[in-house]
C-alpha cells in the first residue's frame, strides 16, 4: 500500500519538475527561493488538472510495471482478461446510481462525525484539504468534460484496479481466503483516500468491485464499475454550477439523502449481489468439478486440460424482480428527493 502513496508522490515529482523546466523556458525566474517558489505555487493553483494528469499517469505506469514484475509470465491468464456478459456489463451499468447514493450517504455520515471529532482536536482538521471531491469541483469549473473524465476516471480505474484488484487483492485472497481478503483489499484501498470521511465511502464501493471481480472472473468488470462511479461523479461536478439548485444537490455528498431513497438503493445493490452470486463464473473439469489453482483466485487454467468456463443460471424470477426493484428506487428519488 505504501507503493501506491510512492507512486502518487514520483507523478507529483515530475509534475514539479516539469513546470520549473517550462517556467524556465518561458518566464523569467526569480533570483531568489522564495520568488521561485511563489511562481511555481501559482503555476500549479492554475493547473490543478495538468498536476492530476501527469500525477495518474505515472502512477498507470508504475503500476503496469509492478504488476507485470510481480506475477512475471503469464500475468494476462493469472488477472484473467476475459470478456463478461453483455446482461452483466448493462447490470453494473444501472448500479452507478445506487452506489452513489449509498457511498455520498456513507461519506455524509462519516463527515458529520469527523468534524465533530476535529472540533475537539482542531490539528486534524489538517485532514480537511485532501477532500478529493472539492479538489475535483475546483478542476470541473475550468477544465472540459472529456479531459476530466480522462484523468479522474480512466487512470484511476485502470491503475488503482491493477494494484488492489490485480496484485494486493490476488494475495490476499489467495492467503486469507474470499471474504477476509476482500475486506482487508477494501479497507486498504479505502485508507490510500486519504480524508477519513472519503475512506469509509469508498470501502464498501471496493467490496462491490472485488465482489464483482470474482463472480464473473474477468478484470474488465471491476475497472468498469471504478470508470463508471467515477465518470458519474466527474460528471455531476461538471453539471452542478448548470444545473439548478435542488438538481445540483446529486453531485453535493454532504445533502443528506431521504432514508427512503438509501432503503430502496440497498435493497437493489443486496439483490443485484445475489443474483451475481447465483450466476457467477466457474472453470469447470470434463468430470464436471470446480477448477481452482488449489486457492481462491480468479486466474484461467492451463491450456489443454479441457477445462471451460460456465456461467451458473438463475431463476427467471429475478429479471423482473431487478427491474421492478430499480424502478421502485427510481420512484423513491423521484417522491423524496433529497433533503
Amino acid at each position: 500500500m505504501f507503493g501506491v502513496f510512492g507512486a502518487h508522490f514520483a507523478g507529483i515529482m515530475l509534475f514539479i519538475v516539469g513546470a520549473f523546466i517550462y517556467l524556465m523556458l518561458t518566464t523569467d525566474l526569480g533570483q531568489n527561493a522564495a520568488t521561485i517558489q511563489k511562481q511555481l505555487t501559482q503555476f500549479f493553483e492554475s493547473h490543478p488538472l495538468e498536476m492530476a494528469g501527469v500525477e495518474q499517469g505515472v502512477f498507470v505506469f508504475i503500476a503496469m510495471a509492478a504488476i507485470g514484475l510481480r506475477l512475471n509470465k503469464g500475468v494476462l491468464a493469472k488477472v484473467n482478461l476475459q470478456p463478461f456478459a453483455l446482461s452483466t456489463g448493462l447490470l453494473l451499468f444501472i448500479c452507478v446510481l445506487p452506489l452513489s447514493m449509498l457511498s455520498g450517504e456513507f461519506y455524509r455520515i462519516a463527515f458529520d462525525a469527523w468534524s465533530s471529532f476535529t472540533e475537539q482536536i482542531p490539528l486534524l482538521k489538517q485532514f480537511n484539504e485532501m477532500q478529493t471531491m472539492e479538489m475535483v469541483k475546483q478542476m470541473a469549473e475550468n477544465s472540459p468534460l472529456w479531459a476530466l473524465v480522462l484523468v479522474i476516471a480512466v487512470f484511476p480505474a485502470i491503475g488503482e484496479e491493477i494494484i488492489f484488484r490485480g496484485v494486493i487483492g490476488r494475495g490476499l485472497l489467495a492467503r486469507w481466503g474470499l471474504i477476509p481478503g476482500i475486506l482487508i483489499t477494501s479497507i486498504m484501498f479505502g485508507l490510500v483516500h486519504a480524508h477519513p470521511a472519503h475512506v469509509v465511502a469508498v470501502i464498501p464501493l471496493g467490496m462491490f468491485m472485488h465482489f464483482v471481480y470474482y463472480v464473473t472472473r474477468s478484470f474488465w468488470a471491476p475497472i468498469l464499475v471504478h470508470f463508471l462511479n467515477n465518470a458519474f461523479a466527474v460528471t455531476m461536478a461538471k453539471m452542478i454550477s448548470e444545473l439548478p439548485e435542488n438538481a445540483a444537490k446529486l453531485g453535493d455528498e454532504t445533502q443528506a439523502v431521504h432514508p427512503m431513497i438509501t432503503l430502496a438503493a440497498a435493497l437493489f445493490i443486496t439483490v443485484v449481489c445475489v443474483y451475481l452470486w447465483k450466476t457467477r463464473a466457474r472453470y469447470v473439469t470434463r468430470a464436471g468439478n470446480e477448477w481452482t489453482p488449489g486457492y481462491v483466485s480468479n486466474e484461467q487454467p492451463p491450456e489443454g486440460h479441457g477445462i471451460t468456463l460456465e456461467r451458473k443460471s438463475a431463476s427467471l424470477a429475478y429479471f423482473p424482480g431487478i427491474a421492478l426493484l430499480y424502478l421502485m428506487f427510481l420512484a423513491t428519488m423521484g417522491m423524496f428527493g433529497l433533503q
